[in-house]
């Protein structure tokens, strides 16, 4: 997916990119220009929405954390309301308005939708800028179906928040709740695992937001495609 996280660079460098923030029209979103990015390291979030965790719920359907991910608990204290996950990798380029106008990343380890009937287990999420597509592998019970577009995200619904560092410090990019909602790949693989029909392709899944660390990267070396 885009996944959406903090990011902190060095202010240093930022300064000719916080330069090329101010300067550039409004609404330009110019390749040449956006400053680039690549991730060192973070953690980013993916949290159930209230409509997906009742319908998980209303089939008994528990939700685990696959490692190195980790759960995120509830208001109780003891229900799974979501996972955070680290970055393997990540580029992207941001425009002057906050916008990410293209760039790569994948998360290690997943999460697992489990009952008593079936277990469907996602894993390495990763996704690109700007085809808003969310690809990962999945694994119903114990047999392993393959890479799909499972999720799809809006890159323009994605803003971040650009603050520069003092000079040597971090600059700092913000964003939260990103969402996030299912392919029929997914509407169909969760229909097949538990046969009941939760999600259709309108209905927000997760919200994504993150935090992380980050280094200027000149434009030319950002990777295009997946």
């Amino acid at each position: 997916m885009t996944v959406t996280r903090r990011v902190f660079v060095s202010g240093a460098m930022a300064a000719p990119f916080a330069a090329q923030f101010a300067g550039a029209g409004a609404g330009v979103a110019d390749a040449a220009v956006d400053p680039a990015f690549t991730v060192l390291g973070g953690l980013s979030e993916l949290r159930l929405t209230e409509l997906a965790l009742n319908r998980l719920a209303s089939q008994a359907i528990e939700v685990q954390a696959v490692a190195p991910a980790t759960t995120i608990t509830g208001a109780d204290g003891n229900s799974v309301v979501g996972v955070k996950l680290t970055p393997e990798y990540a580029t992207a380029t941001i425009t002057r308005t906050g916008q990410p106008s293209r760039g790569i990343g994948r998360l290690r380890g997943g999460v697992v939708l489990v009952n008593s009937t079936a277990r469907m287990e996602v894993t390495e999420i990763r996704g690109s800028v700007p085809d808003g597509l969310i690809f990962a592998f999945l694994k119903v019970d114990d047999q392993w179906v393959g890479e799909l577009p499972l999720y799809s995200a809006d890159p323009s619904t994605v803003r971040l928040d650009v603050l520069p560092g003092a000079p040597g410090q971090p600059t700092t990019l913000r964003s939260n709740g990103v969402p996030v909602k299912p392919t029929q790949d997914a509407v169909d693989a969760v229909m097949e695992a538990f046969g009941v029909a939760l999600f259709t392709v309108n209905d927000p899944v997760f919200t994504a937001s993150g935090v992380g660390t980050a280094w200027p990267l000149p434009a030319q070396l950002l990777p295009l495609g997946r």
